[in-house]
């Protein structure tokens, strides 16, 4: 249920059963927000390749009574906006300005994230992981970059993750079996063999756990759950700062169901590999 309270991105970001034509409106929305608060229903209906019925009805969706309260909504999110969204991909000249701007950007990333993750999904994301017999992440660009971070920071919490080769991510997913997890990053620019590998091991009955930018991305037609992960930057890139948030706290929460073991494995593995570095002075 849409809490009235909420923001136009965060009711986006919360709203389950959205049709394909709506997610695309939804897209839209997220993608083009300044310019969205000055399209008409028909307009918003055009550019997002759906009917005017469609958009009314995604209003309804979002808890608002139909088009135009949407449109006062998108107009006070795009007042709130405007002053940034001038700067994209343009940094301040200073580089100490340079990094303040980044940083509140990716405040603003991780704010977007919390709202697009509710407590059901986060249980049921857990619970994947944790039931699973392997776990195997795979992704392409930024994308293996996140899949290298989960795979540590699982493994870290006792559940051993493998990080799956870009080379042959398909053969990989043959060797996994319906007691097993695909985790699939898909970021844009978005891969064509992560798509491939997440849609052969749902043909093979597999479980697909997937990471993605934004609610019409491809891989979400393949995945039994997904998890938003929002990252504008100032670079043709996507920031890892959110991600980096919602990889710990998983990886917090699958440690926490076994506390006492977690710990007993970390000393332990510390142990093992303290001679591996240098002796504190």
């Amino acid at each position: 249920m849409i809490t009235p309270k909420l923001s136009l991105v965060a009711r986006i970001h919360n709203v389950r059963g959205l049709s394909a034509s709506q997610r695309r409106i939804a897209d839209c929305v997220l993608g083009r927000m300044n310019e969205a608060a000055f399209w008409g229903v028909e307009e918003m209906a055009e550019r997002s390749q759906s009917s005017v019925a469609t958009v009314v009805r995604f209003a309804q969706k979002l808890g608002y009574t139909g088009f135009l309260e949407l449109r006062q909504a998108l107009v006070a999110q795009a007042k709130k906006r405007s002053h940034s969204d001038e700067r994209l991909l343009q940094a301040p000249e200073e580089a100490a300005a340079t990094l303040l701007e980044v940083a509140r950007r990716d405040v603003q990333n991780i704010e977007q994230m919390i709202h697009g993750v509710n407590e059901e999904l986060m249980q049921s994301v857990v619970q994947s992981l944790k039931s699973a017999r392997h776990r195997v992440a795979i992704g392409r660009g930024v994308s293996q970059l996140m899949a290298s971070q989960l795979a540590y920071l699982l493994t870290q919490a006792g559940l051993p993750t493998v990080e799956g080769s870009p080379a042959d991510f398909a053969a990989q997913a043959a060797n996994l079996t319906s007691d097993d997890l695909l985790v699939a990053f898909s970021f844009h620019p978005y891969s064509t063999e992560t798509l491939d590998a997440a849609s052969y091991a749902r043909k093979r009955g597999l479980k697909v756990l997937a990471f993605t930018d934004k609610l019409g991305a491809p891989i979400t037609k393949l995945a039994d759950a997904t998890l938003p992960v929002a990252g504008e930057n100032l670079l043709y890139s996507h920031s890892m700062a959110s991600f980096a948030v919602l990889s710990h706290a998983i990886a917090t929460a699958v440690a926490a169901i076994e506390r006492d073991q977690a710990i007993k494995r970390s000393r332990e593995a510390d142990r093992v590999s303290r001679p591996q570095f240098v002796k504190d002075e």
